[in-house]
């Protein structure tokens, strides 16, 4: 699995990522073998309804479903993205046995199914339970993106950084109402590709961050 993790990963990064970092556990070139190969038998065996990265990022992971989920999904009774929802009321995350964690994933499966609920619904149960419901951090961190805003806009109306912070605040505001069945493989890989800019982006502004913190701390030794 952690081999085809890093065929996905290979194909969504320019060759000039490779140098970047700690040197990769498997060649380029051998990722990049294997990723035309499973491209090969995916077009073949799907008729191309199933891309290489639709694959690797949402049906491999059914391997480490709990059982009665993967039961339910080849019985028909939920869909891909349901079952992953009910996949993530694992021990671990709820604080129960494995068999406490069995029988509520049996009981919202049971609720869900009698009212034929919507994927939507289903993931906010699944929310409430493991106590994702309420993110604070998250409001607290877009009500300080927020004055970043106003305050250049105060200081300058013209200064265009503004737009930075309120591109962010859009994107956020996005992902709340986006849900899996909106994702199509050329929506995704359309946004894939978007993210490797935007994350190029970012690189250099953590950059140029850590370069002008050396310089205060360089500074401030001096002055001492």
């Amino acid at each position: 699995m952690r081999f085809l993790y890093a065929v996905r990963h290979v194909e969504r990064r320019p060759v000039t990522d490779t140098q970047r970092g700690r040197p990769g556990r498997w060649p380029r070139e051998e990722l990049i073998k294997v990723a035309g190969q499973l491209r090969s038998i995916l077009e073949r065996e799907t008729q191309g309804r199933v891309s290489l990265n639709s694959f690797i990022g949402q049906y491999l992971p059914v391997i480490d479903f709990p059982s009665d989920v993967i039961d339910a999904l080849v019985s028909g009774q939920i869909n891909l993205q349901e079952a992953a929802q009910l996949a993530r009321l694992t021990p671990e995350r709820l604080g129960c046995s494995p068999r406490a964690a069995r029988e509520q994933r049996a009981e919202l499966l049971r609720s869900h199914l009698a009212v034929q609920g919507s994927q939507t619904r289903l993931r906010s149960r699944v929310k409430e339970l493991l106590c994702e419901s309420k993110q604070p951090e998250v409001s607290e961190g877009l009500a300080t993106v927020l004055v970043k805003v106003d305050e250049l806009l105060e200081v300058d109306p013209s200064d265009a950084r503004h737009m930075f912070w309120e591109e962010m605040k859009r994107l956020f505001f996005t992902m709340r109402e986006i849900e899996p069945e909106d994702l199509d493989d050329e929506t995704l890989e359309d946004f894939l590709k978007a993210v490797d800019q935007i994350s190029n982006v970012l690189q250099r502004i953590e950059k140029k961050r850590r370069a002008r913190s050396g310089k205060v701390k360089e500074s401030g030794r001096n002055n001492l």
